[in-house]
Order: C-alpha cells, then structure tokens, then sequence
C-alpha cells in the first residue's frame, strides 16, 4: 500500500465522506476538496455528540453518566445560543435511562468487545484507507454454547424513529456492512468463532414516550450486502481521482452550499 494521497488531501476516506460523495459529487467538492466550510451550529450534532459519549461511557464502565451528558448539553446550548435547553436535556436523560435496561433485555449476558473502535483498514486495489469508529461491538451468549456478535452503532433520531425510505436507503445500509467487512479481516478470530456477525442501528428517539425511546433497527448484513458497501467505496475514491463533481438537484434541500454563489 502506497501513501498516495486522494484529491482531498487525505490518505483515506470515511463512511460520512463517501455518503457525502454519492449524495452530491459537487458538494463534496467544496467541502473535502475546496475547504469551503459553510456549515452552521446544529442542535442535532450537539445533541447526537453529548448522547454518543455518554453510551461510549457505559460501555467501558457500566456506569452511565447522565449528569456529564447534561452538563455538556448545558454548555453548547449556553456557547451557542440554542433555544429550548431544557427540552432537550430531558430528550437525552430520557433516552439514556433506558439504555442499560434495554441492552440487558435485547441482548441478555451481553458485553462489551469494544467501544469507538478505530478502523484503518486498507482499501483493495485502491492505494488508500477506510477511517472509522464504529460505536459498539458486543458479544451476546446463545442459549445453546456459543456466541453472536453485534456490530452497532448509535443513531439519534425524532420520537417515531426513522421512516420506511431511511431503513430501505442503500447508503445508510452500507455504513455496518462496511463496518463488518473491516471488523472481520481486522480481528479475524474473533469473528471466525462467533455464531453469527449481526448488525443494526440503535435509535435513540427524541420526544418519545418514556419506555419507548430506545429502539433497535437491525440490518441483514451478508457477504453480497458486504460486496456492494465495498464497491460503493472503490467506485467513490474512483470518482474523486477522476475529478467527477457532478452536481445532484435532488440533494439540494439541507445543503448549505446550494443557492449560493459556489452552486447556483
């Protein structure tokens, strides 16, 4: 493997970087590659960053620290002038009550293999990197010897869930298969001697009801599914490196890019 480095400056990309690309090859032109930063504080980043650690935390511990996620909440709302602080520290106290209760009751015997674990993991055929962290990866006992594994990771999303075309949308699919593929050449044994290698999505819902604020999405991840994520990276850093930047009009709506003087 060479250092070669992507038109980004970069040696690697990331799974949010490749969605980004085939979301809109332009506007990752201008972000990744131009460096034009026209993002704006969000109280959802906030919101999804403070409720992250927290769960980071009870993995390694077992102890979850909701005052810490509050207080971190406090600050950005007070730094950033977000409205409605209270709101939303209530949506994460909430949503983090329930959290080591409903791991114990979906995944009985459960424990922790790692937390935030980091991947950089070779690219095949491609002179470059895949960067990530993947939330959550637990081992679960099965009833009958043995063990699965789960590879998880922890999405904030509104009191309902996510909808149909969101649980059926290709790119958000790939994000743990690609985690998956990289796991199981990374820690090959490890993997080799569990059952099965699942994968899911854990939905932590804003303004849900108490007792309803956590739920799991889970996402059938096989060798064809594992295929195809790896194929939507490949044909992404080949894409960058042949200077596509085509402009996608159905991608418009929350780009801070568009109607500006950089995508008219």
């Amino acid at each position: 493997m060479s250092d070669t480095l992507l038109p980004t400056g970069k040696a690697h990309v990331s799974y949010s970087e490749v969605r980004n690309w085939n979301e809109c090859p332009h506007r990752h032109y201008l972000q990744q590659i131009k460096k034009i930063n026209l993002d704006k504080p969000s109280e959802h980043l906030d919101f999804g960053t403070a409720v992250h650690a927290a769960c980071e935390g009870y993995l390694r511990t077992r102890a979850m620290d909701i005052d810490r996620c509050l207080m971190d909440i406090v600050s950005a709302w007070d730094t950033k002038g977000f409205p409605e602080t209270e709101k939303w520290a209530t949506w994460a106290k909430n949503a983090l009550e329930e959290v080591p209760a409903w791991l114990d009751s979906e995944f009985p015997g459960w424990e922790t293999v790692a937390a935030e674990e980091a991947l950089y993991e070779p690219i095949e055929d491609r002179d470059a990197y895949f960067k990530g962290f993947v939330d959550c990866i637990i081992k679960v006992p099965r009833e009958k010897g043995g063990y699965d594994i789960w590879v998880l990771d922890w999405k904030t999303a509104g009191a309902g869930g996510w909808r149909v075309e969101k649980k059926q949308d290709p790119l958000t699919l790939a994000q743990v298969a690609l985690y998956k593929s990289y796991l199981m050449n990374k820690h090959k044994e490890l993997y080799d001697g569990a059952r099965y290698v699942k994968c899911g999505y854990v939905l932590l819902k804003k303004g849900a009801k108490k007792g309803k604020c956590v739920e799991l999405f889970t996402v059938s991840v096989g060798p064809v599914a594992m295929q195809k994520a790896n194929k939507l990276v490949s044909n992404t850093i080949a894409g960058m490196r042949k200077g596509l930047r085509v402009k996608n009009r159905q991608s418009c709506l929350y780009c801070p890019y568009a109607n500006t003087e950089h995508c008219t």
